[in-house]
């Protein structure tokens, strides 16, 4: 009994990584066909994952608000519809 937990403990990590592999290959079909199921598995891991460049994507949220705002005149129209 024992040694088959020697061997199970050695082979876990093996064991993990092609469960991984498969349940990769299974998520990328389903994005290939366009399910919703692994359109809903991006959205939760995308909350649920922190985001490594949260500051450069405020940054720069915040510097295409500003290009627009500077593209607008004090009525809120876009300056591109008053030429014609």
């Amino acid at each position: 009994m024992n040694n088959l937990m020697m061997i199970l403990a050695v082979l876990m990590p093996w064991l993990f990584f092609v469960l991984f592999i498969l349940l990769c290959a299974k998520l990328v079909s389903w994005a290939r066909q366009r399910r919703t199921s692994a359109i809903a598995f991006g959205v939760l891991v995308q909350m649920l994952l922190p985001d490594p460049k949260a500051q450069l994507t405020i940054e720069a949220v915040a510097e295409s608000k500003q290009q627009v705002k500077k593209q607008q005149d004090e009525n809120g129209k876009p300056l591109d519809d008053q030429l014609d």
